[in-house]
This record gives structure tokens, C-alpha cells and sequence, in this order.
């Protein structure tokens, strides 16, 4: 949600302090994200002109600073899984224990120092982390209950895990077994990485399937000014 100053979208970034208007981002092209009426996913008014922030990412950091305060907390061990720049400047600014991880480190480009991790089987302790940021990924991942629960193992007791995706209320999770290729995924599910598009009733219940206690919160009403998606739920994971 953002505020309105006469006809103009009025935004302060919370990572640079840019204030003005969103640009657009997203995709348009294919017509399922706009008929399932897709959230987090899509053409919108999101980006921040400046520090190229978006819309997923700002929600992440609203609620990790401002809601959970967790700036303030010593010794936190965080794990970033395909670290959002803004977030992850942030993050290694709070925590001496944050570990940034992808899986395809040849096809992106970082912000900060980021090692591999492929996030359905990795090499860390049980029971390591506080927090597990793992923002818009299972949806690209086909064995996403496999990198659920390897998410839950190496959580720790009492520790949140933050694993959002496209959510559609009005249809079931697609997802169709035998799509392949980039082209087939673009038609079906919006984008030529993504594995399938989620229900939200049928995500939580997948999240509390596996392990965890699941909290649905929106914090687009309190942080008006943040470019935070108004429609865009968090689901806060945690390990009881």
C-alpha cells in the first residue's frame, strides 16, 4: 500500500530513503497470472527507482526490523537463500553469524559474498539457525517439501523461518507433473522458472505438514509508506 499525495503514489523507501513513486515491475505477458489473480507475482507499481528494492523485499525487512526488532538481538545465526542486495546489506550489518546461499551462483550477480547452498540438502548442523530467509524459492524448486523440511531440520527450536511464494485465493495449487521446459512454465504458472503456482490454504497446510507453526500476518496497514504489497500475506514458520 502506498500513500497518495494529490493523484501521485507517494513511497519512502525504507532501505535508501528514496521518496517518490514506484516504478513497474513484473511480468505481463501471460495471461494465468491475472486470471488465478496471482499475489506477489505480476506487472505492479513495486521497484524502487533508486536502490532497485521490491515490493517481496521490503516486506521481509518491515517485518524483520520493524516488527521483530531484531537489530538489537546479539550473536543471531541467519541463512539467505538467494539473497534480495538490499536485505542481505542489511542483514551481515546486524548478524556476524548470516550465511548467504544459492544454488546458481553462475547465473547471478550478488550484492555480497554468497557460497553455494542447495537448500533441499545441505551441509549445516541440525538445529543451527534462528531465522531462515528463503523469500519467493520453493515456488522454483519441483521437490519443495524436500527443501521444506530441510529448512525445519536445520532451524532451530524456537527459531522463524520466512518462506513466501505467489499465492493465488481463488484456485487450487497448479501444477502440472510433466511441464519441462522454460516455454511450458512461462504459459502455465507465469514464469519459465517457477514449478507451480500455490493456494494459500493448501501452502499452509503443506507448511504445517511438515513441521511447523504457521502464523499469517499482513503488515501492509502499518507500514503504509514502505511499498509493501497491501494484498501480500507473510507467513511466519516457526519450529515449536
Amino acid at each position: 500500500m502506498t500513500l497518495t499525495h494529490g493523484d501521485k503514489k507517494h513511497f519512502v523507501c525504507p532501505f535508501c530513503g528514496y521518496d517518490g513513486p514506484l516504478d513497474l515491475m513484473g511480468a505481463d505477458r501471460f495471461p494465468i497470472l491475472q486470471k488465478l489473480k496471482v499475489i506477489g507475482a505480476g506487472r505492479r507499481s513495486a521497484r524502487c527507482p533508486n536502490c532497485k528494492s521490491s515490493d517481496k523485499e521490503r516486506l521481509v525487512y518491515t517485518y524483520l526490523k520493524e516488527v521483530e526488532d531484531i537489530g538489537h538481538l546479539k550473536d543471531l545465526s541467519i541463512l539467505h537463500i538467494a539473497p534480495e542486495n538490499n536485505l542481505q546489506k542489511w542483514v551481515e550489518s546486524i548478524s556476524s553469524n548470516y550465511v548467504a546461499g544459492d544454488a546458481f551462483l553462475q547465473n547471478q550477480t550478488f550484492m555480497g559474498e554468497v557460497q553455494f547452498v542447495d537448500i533441499r540438502q545441505t551441509d549445516f548442523s541440525d538445529n543451527m539457525f534462528d531465522y531462515i530467509i528463503c523469500n519467493h524459492v520453493i515456488c522454483d524448486i519441483k521437490e519443495d517439501r524436500k527443501a521444506l523440511s530441510e529448512i525445519f531440520r536445520i532451524l532451530k527450536t524456537g527459531g522463524k523461518a520466512i518462506v513466501q511464494v505467489p499465492i493465488t485465493k481463488i484456485s487450487k495449487t497448479v501444477e502440472y507433473p510433466n511441464i519441462n521446459t522454460k516455454e511450458e512454465r512461462e504459459i502455465a504458472y507465469g514464469y519459465g522458472y517457477h514449478e507451480r503456482i500455490y493456494n494459500d490454504k493448501e501452502y499452509s497446510r503443506l507448511l504445517s505438514n511438515v513441521g511447523f507453526t504457521i502464523d499469517v500476518r499482513n503488515f501492509s496497514e502499518q507500514y503504509p509508506q514502505n511499498g509493501i504489497n497491501p494484498l501480500e500475506d507473510l507467513y511466519i514458520c516457526k519450529k515449536e
